[in-house]
């Protein structure tokens, strides 16, 4: 009897092991492959590539948005401007004047611009800086830019070092023993 309790014990206990590794990796496996299906169906629904009509929009007073943004910003919201337009249905609107009298600072992250369109219509956009993310009208609708890859810089001029270098050379460019004995010798005067 206790050499069948025995193989019972190791039996659940390998089936535990079981239920408790494998079925959550297959649980999240299929949990990514519906999250895949859904982003897939909603970027369909977002189309981020401006149509030709709407590339013309003019935009007038954006070189104040310096003291706000950084120009990749500025650049970014050009390029969004387009997309939101077009999805909100408003294919009409020519051009796009800033606002900068009427910026607001909602919390210390968010900065929210006001926009006069061609209609006479006011587009408030909220640009949140910890996360990058401009966002367009009281919907907040998010639309993304594609993404940017910046190339590496480096300077050739500099002599080529290696860790081993690195380890023999001073810190600072002071030597340490005359640095501590100078400290030393300070301190007992």
């Amino acid at each position: 009897m206790s050499r069948l309790r025995v193989i019972l014990a190791i039996l659940l206990l390998i089936i535990l092991v079981v239920i408790g590794i494998i079925l959550p990796g297959l649980w999240k496996s299929g949990k990514n492959t519906s999250e895949k299906q859904t982003d897939l169906a909603s970027s369909d629904r977002e189309d981020s590539t401006p149509p030709e009509e709407m590339t013309d929009l003019e935009y007038t007073g954006f070189e104040k948005l310096s003291p706000f943004f950084p120009d990749s910003v500025t650049a970014d919201l050009k390029a969004l401007f387009p997309v939101y337009l077009q999805n909100s249905g408003r294919t009409e609107i020519k051009s796009v004047t800033f606002l900068p009298d009427e910026t607001t600072y909602p919390d210390n992250n968010t900065t929210e611009l006001f926009f006069q369109l061609s209609d006479s219509t006011r587009l408030p956009v909220q640009y949140i800086g910890d996360l990058g993310v401009l966002l367009f009208g009281d919907e907040e609708a998010e639309f993304s830019t594609e993404q940017q890859s910046y190339e590496k810089q480096t300077d050739d001029s500099l002599p080529t070092v290696t860790t081993d270098q690195v380890e023999t050379r001073q810190e600072g460019g002071y030597d340490d023993i005359t640095s501590t004995q100078t400290a030393g010798s300070e301190v007992s005067q």
